[in-house]
Parts: structure tokens; C-alpha cells; sequence
């Protein structure tokens, strides 16, 4: 799971914190990079690169219970056309909310995640989002628990809903750990030696960000992110909490594209009346490379 979504992984973490899992990320950074990708339908090609970091800050309350603020920064820069110079979006979101022991059996965690998404050119109310999250846990054993709840935001597109739904495990002698929220994320990491892990990732994503420069004559323009990542890594911890990985993957079916126009509503992998046209072409899938840093504070 390590970073693979930085808001469904804080979600994760803190929804099960007390319920086998022993630990918090505070501090994450990673940066992402890419060989060359062809369009599909060009012979030029696009470098991407990603950089990510999060920091989390939860103040206890009561026996079990937390205040939950942190900050959450995402940048991706490429050529999103065959004809574009390499762009770069910015996103920045506030997570304000709280996780919440409600029995011995169950708990939860309610988000409040206002966002600004954009390309940072002249800032208007359409870099700004609003979006929220609450995901309940449901302690089945000592060393699993499932997890169930939603995510919704304004993107640029329409409102966007994701049904979540997801487990934690942990093997009896804490070598092997598997967590998962359903559509989004999955992590399988095994303890291989000490210090030393291994494990394999996936991510589904979708993002959108406001667009200041015109591809045509258009007057809203936005980008639609949506991108589905899966990979293998290695993992060394140190005493100290701080754990660097590094991985390598490919992306399935990822897709950036440029719209003007919205639809009703939307799920992953479903867009109601979507009637929108367009506007730029899309790159391969291809080879990614990533290297990742983390603070994790153990109760």
C-alpha cells in the first residue's frame, strides 16, 4: 500500500490503528519517473514525473480517539499532447476530520478534504474542490478487520462517488501484511529478513485539474487523470522509524485527457450521459520507476 494513494493510504492507516495494526505514517515523500511514452497516434513522445509528499497529524482525544489534520501535495509534470510544451498540475489538499472508537467491534473515520487542483496560472473558484470521505471498521479478529465506507468530490468533471470497500491483515508471526480499500488500493508486503521487506502494490486514481492554457478556443478546460499502477518493491527500516523503498512498475490503461464539457455523475469506471469530446491524444502505458521515503511512529 506504501504510498500508493496518499489519501486512501492515510485513511487506511488511521481507520485501523487500533485494531492490529501498530503504527502510523506521519511523514511520506515519493518521486516517480518515466522512460520515454509514445502517443497514440504520433511518433513524439512524453517523460513523466511525479512527486508526492504527505505529512499526518492525529491529536488524541479520550481513551482511543483522534483529531486528524495533515496536509496532502501532488505534482505531475509531462506533455499531455503531441503539440504541447511539458505542463505541470498541482494539487494541495487540507485533510481535517477524525477517527472515532464507537464500540470494542467498530470505529471510523470522517474526512473533511478541501482541495485546490491546478495548473497554477491565474487562480479562480474553479481550482478549488470539495470533497469528503468516511470509512467504518469492523474489528473481526485480533490480526483482521474489514472496512467499508465512501468517498465523494467535485471534480471538474461532475461529482464523483467511490464506494469503498477493504480489509487489514496480519499474519500471527507480523512477517506478512495485506491491506486493500476496493477500488482503489491493494499492498501486500512480507518482512523477508530484518529490516528488509518486500511487497507489491496497486492504485487506481482519478484526479482532475483546472487548465489556464487553451488547447483550441475553449474557455474551461480541465484535465481528467485516471491511472492504474501496479508494482513490486523493495523496503529497508531503520531503528529510527524512517523506511526507504524503491520500486519499479507499469501502468494499465492510464489515460490523461482534456475536456471542456461535464457529466451528471460519476463512478470509477462509469460516467453517466457522458456526451464530453476529447481535446488532446492520449500516451501509452509504459514502465514506471519510483523511490519512496517514510517516518512511521509505532503506539
Amino acid at each position: 500500500m506504501y504510498r500508493i494513494n496518499y489519501l486512501f493510504g492515510t485513511l487506511l492507516l488511521l481507520s485501523t490503528a487500533a485494531y492490529a495494526q501498530e503504527y502510523v505514517d506521519l511523514v511520506k515523500f515519493d518521486y516517480t519517473s518515466t522512460p520515454p511514452n509514445a502517443f497514440e497516434s504520433s511518433p513524439a513522445s512524453t517523460r513523466m514525473q511525479e512527486i508526492n509528499g504527505e505529512v499526518t497529524i492525529p491529536f488524541e482525544f479520550g481513551e482511543s480517539n483522534a483529531f486528524i489534520t495533515g496536509l496532502i501535495y501532488e505534482n505531475t509534470q509531462a506533455s499531455f499532447a503531441p503539440e504541447r510544451i511539458r505542463e505541470s498540475l498541482t494539487g494541495v489538499s487540507l485533510t481535517l476530520g477524525a477517527k472515532i472508537d464507537h464500540s470494542e467491534k467498530w470505529s471510523g473515520t470522517y474526512l473533511a478534504l478541501p482541495k485546490v487542483s491546478t495548473d497554477f496560472g491565474p487562480l479562480t473558484s474553479r481550482d478549488f474542490q470539495l470533497g469528503g470521505a468516511v470509512l467504518m471498521t469492523r474489528k473481526k479478529s485480533e490480526n483482521f478487520n474489514l472496512k467499508f465506507g465512501g468517498y465523494y468530490n467535485q471534480e471538474l468533471f461532475g461529482p464523483f462517488f467511490v464506494p469503498i470497500f477493504g480489509f487489514y491483515f496480519l499474519s500471527e508471526n507480523e512477517k506478512f501484511e495485506a491491506k486493500a480499500l476496493l477500488p482503489l488500493t491493494v499492498g501486500l508486503n512480507y518482512n523477508f529478513v530484518s529490516n528488509f521487506s518486500l511487497g507489491l502494490t496497486y492504485r487506481g486514481q482519478i484526479r482532475s485539474y483546472d487548465l489556464t492554457q487553451p488547447y483550441n478556443q475553449e474557455t474551461d478546460r480541465y484535465l481528467a487523470r485516471s491511472t492504474n499502477e501496479a508494482y513490486i518493491y523493495l523496503q529497508y527500516a531503520l531503528p529510527n522509524g524512517i523506511h526507504f523503498q524503491v520500486h519499479g512498475g507499469h501502468s494499465i490503461g492510464r489515460t490523461y485527457r482534456v475536456f471542456e464539457d461535464k457529466v451528471p455523475f460519476s463512478m470509477p469506471l462509469l460516467y453517466f450521459n457522458d456526451q464530453r469530446t476529447q481535446l488532446n491524444t492520449d500516451f501509452r502505458d509504459g514502465w514506471l520507476f519510483k523511490v519512496a521515503a517514510f517516518y512511521r511512529l509505532p503506539f
